[in-house]
Parts: C-alpha cells; structure tokens; sequence
C-alpha cells in the first residue's frame, strides 16, 4: 500500500468512526424522547481494484421489530376500545347504586312495597295513603332520572366521536405528510430514519382511536387502510366527517362516520371500526346505552302493567298508578321510562278503592286492595323479555335488583378484561423498546470503542505526515 493508499484509507476511517460517534451521541441524547429508536451507521468496504481500500459510510438505518410494534399498535386499539367503555360504565354504575343502597332504583321498589304494607294496616288514613303516593313519585323520580343519565351519556359518546375522528384526520394528514418526505428522500439516497419515527408516532396514534392495518411500498411511502381494508391512506390521505347529534332521546336517530376518497360519494364506515377509542364509542352510544334504556324501559313498563289493573279474589280493580305524560298506561315499553309518572289525577282514596273494575271497597277500612298490591309484590310472574336479564320468573323486587346488578356485572366484567389486555400491551411495549429502544449502557460502551478506532485512524495519518515529511527531508 503507498502512502497515499494509506492517507485515503486513515481519511475515511476518520470520516466514518466521526458519523459513528454523532449517531451513538443523538441515540443518547433522544433516548427519552417518545418514539425515537435506535439508529444505526452501516458501514462497508469500498473496494478498488479488486482491494479493499477505504470505509463507506451507508445511510443510517433503524433497529426496530416491525412485527412487534404491529403488534403493539393492535393491542392498543384494543386496551383504548375498553378503556373508554369501563370508564363510561363505571359512571353509569355510580348513577345505579347496588340493590341496597337506598339511593337505587331497587330500593325505591322495596319502599314503595313497605308504603303499601303501611296502608294495608291503616287503610283509611291519609298519612298512609300520601306516604304510598310519595314512595310511588320517589320510585318514578328515579326512573326518569337513570333514563335521563344514559341518554347523556349516549350524547357525551356521540360528542367524542367527532372529537376522536377530528384526531383521525390530524393523524392521517401528518402520515400523509410525512410519507410526501419520506418518498422525496428516499428518491435521493439520502436517510429517512428520524421521518420514520415521527411517522410511527402518529401511526401510534391513529391505532389508539381506530384498528388499522399498514403496509410499506417500495418508495418508502406507507399505506394505511381499516380494519375491514378500507384505504385511508394510499397516494393520498381521506377525510372522515361525522357531525354530532344535537339532542339525543330514547330511540332517536344518530349519525354514521362518513369516509370522504374525493372521488366516490361520501360513504358511512362506522362499522369497519371493530377496536380503539371509536369502536367503544361507537358500542356505547349504538349497543351498551340502548341495551341500559331498554332494560329500565321494561322495568317501568312492567310497574305500570302491574299497577294498571290489580287481582283482588275474584274481581279486580282499575288503579293505574304508573302513566305517562298524558296519564296513559302505556302498552309497549320503548322509552318509558323517560316519561314515566305517578297519575296526576290520583287520590288517596283510589289506593284503597281504585278507580274502577269489578272491585268495590266495603268500607274506608277495607285494604283489600292493598293486600293484593303485596301479594302481587310478593309474586314471582313473568316479564317483558329483554337481554340480560330473568323475564320467566321473577318478583318485581327480583327483576329490580337483578337490573341494578347487571349493570355492576357488566362494569367489573369490562374492568377485569381492561386489567388483563393493559398487561399484554405493558409486556409487549416493553419488548418493543428493549429491542428497538435506546439502551444507554450499550451507546457509551459504543463509544468508548469508536473514540479507540477514531484515535487508531488519526495515529495511522500522523504516521504517514511523519513519513513523509522523513522522504521530503531526505529528497532535500
């Protein structure tokens, strides 16, 4: 090897080990900062002649799993999807209360049934007869109130889901963005490392409010469709639009998530979301919600069944003690409960005597009526089928408190699966940042050695200097 052999090769040497030493110090420097990985200087023989001659710097790469981070993406999806439905049910439970406590609506039942045994014993008294209205009103008063509770929150997920679809856009036009850089610099040689990690972070991002499914092209550009592989990115990013309702009732038409390609019409995709934030959202507002309303609907219709006409030995007696807004008994359950009421026309005297039927009362101190209003508390009958709960054979106390426990059941069920999947994502994202992250004892201990081979290379040029300077002082 000459001499100048030997200048080119130290040279190149000093050049390398250099970017070597500043990728080492930026991995140190951003090992804290969400998203960055560990970078990578490649480095290659150049080779002249058939020789080996100096080191080729090549572009830095990233040390990162993508298998595993795809799988990281997957399962927040699925741990946002359960968070936001475990907070929401974990609201609506404290809106319940359990069957004892007496705040609930299965408490509310029990006293009104108390109120009557009351007014059995003290038929003709008025304290008994408005205690018994009173519990009745209470009991009413609850029910409108839970219905009052799930529609709102029916609305606060309808709300949220136009604030989570505006982040979809956010995250899909920094995507697309970045995936614009990422291609131009791909076309010129030149690293797209440090772009790659910005663009993984919004990716991060979008799968926490939507499950996606990504692919990369040959020119660097990343592709990123639904769950159900429709395109939201391809050569251009899409636009979702969804406008919120703005009142939310009982059986009230809501809106579809609506995906803009610019060049099909506008189309609705709210059931290609099956994980993250807008999939439990979307459960809660259109299945989790509805299915609470239609129970405690046939809880109250139930009551106004119950209390309309009342089996008293052989006759029976008219009360309807539960109506509607226009003092109606109701004959289907669908929404009920928001207007339920106690009559507005109720006297004391019709707990006793009703308001007609074949029933006539014997007396002011006849509580033939009240009696059976117990016996029928105190009777297991069958109710208006409705998922999740026993319609076959249940008392009206049963079928109150079985309501008020399914929804605790279904608040500790959601809990428990939350718990379990936030491990799988905390065992998973460690493995991620293990093997993609920046381990700090391992960068100083990389430096260490690229300070020796920096200090190898500027030792082999103060050795050519040195000799060449002894063959110029020679030639003189």
């Amino acid at each position: 090897m000459s001499l100048f052999d030997a200048i080119s090769t130290a040279r190149s040497g000093l050049i390398a080990t250099q970017s070597a030493i500043d990728v080492a110090s930026r991995n140190i420097a951003n090992a804290s900062v969400e998203g960055y990985t560990r970078k990578i200087q490649e480095q290659s023989t150049r080779v002249v002649d058939g020789r080996a001659g100096a080191v080729k710097v090549e572009e830095v790469t990233r040390n990162v799993n993508a298998q595993l981070q795809r799988d990281v993406r997957e399962q927040s999806s699925v741990v946002e999807e359960l968070t936001i439905i475990e907070d929401f049910l974990s609201r609506l439970e404290l809106e319940f209360g359990r069957p004892e406590d007496s705040s609930s609506v299965a408490s509310k039942v029990t006293e009104l049934k108390k109120a009557f045994q009351s007014l059995a014993t003290n038929p003709d008294q008025s304290t008994a007869q408005n205690d018994v209205i009173s519990a009745a009103e209470e009991l009413a008063l609850a029910l409108t109130t839970l219905s009052d509770s799930i529609q709102a929150l029916r609305a606060e997920a309808d709300q949220r889901i136009g604030d989570s679809v505006d982040s979809i856009n956010e995250a899909l036009q920094n995507i697309d963005s970045l995936n614009a850089e990422i291609g131009a610099r791909k076309t010129l040689g030149q690293s797209t490392a440090d772009l790659e990690d910005k663009r993984d972070v919004w990716v991060q991002k979008l799968s926490e409010q939507m499950d996606i499914r990504t692919f990369e092209r040959s020119d660097g550009r990343l592709a990123v469709l639904t769950g159900d592989s429709q395109f939201l990115i391809d050569q251009a990013a899409v636009t979702l639009t969804f406008s919120p309702s703005a009142s939310v009732t009982p059986g009230s038409a809501v809106n579809d998530i609506m995906l803009d390609n610019g060049y099909l019409a506008p189309f609705a995709i709210t059931s290609s979301f099956s994980d993250g934030t807008v999939a439990g959202l979307v459960q809660l507002r259109d299945t989790l919600m509805p299915l609470a309303q239609d129970q405690l609907d046939s809880l109250a219709f139930e009551l106004a069944q119950q209390f309309d006409s009342v089996t008293v030995g052989a006759t029976t007696a008219d009360l309807d003690l539960f109506t509607d807004s226009t003092n109606t008994v109701p004959g289907a359950s669908a929404g009920f409960s928001a207007q339920i009421q106690v009559r507005t026309t109720l006297a004391g005297a019709d707990l006793r005597d009703g308001i007609g039927g074949t029933f006539t009362a014997s007396g002011a101190s006849d509580s033939s009526l009240p009696l059976a209003i117990i016996d029928m508390f105190d009777t297991k009958q069958a109710f208006v089928a409705v998922t999740g709960l026993n319609s076959t054979s249940s008392t009206i106390e049963e079928f109150a408190a079985e309501f008020v426990s399914y929804q605790a059941n279904q608040a500790a069920d959601y809990e428990s699966q939350l718990n379990f999947q936030e491990q799988i994502r905390s065992l998973l994202d460690e493995r991620l940042k293990d093997e993609s992250g920046v381990n700090l004892d391992e960068e100083l201990a990389s430096l260490i050695q690229l300070e020796s081979a920096f200090a190898a290379s500027a030792r082999v040029l103060s050795s050519v200097q040195q000799a060449l300077d002894e063959l110029l002082n020679s030639v003189r």
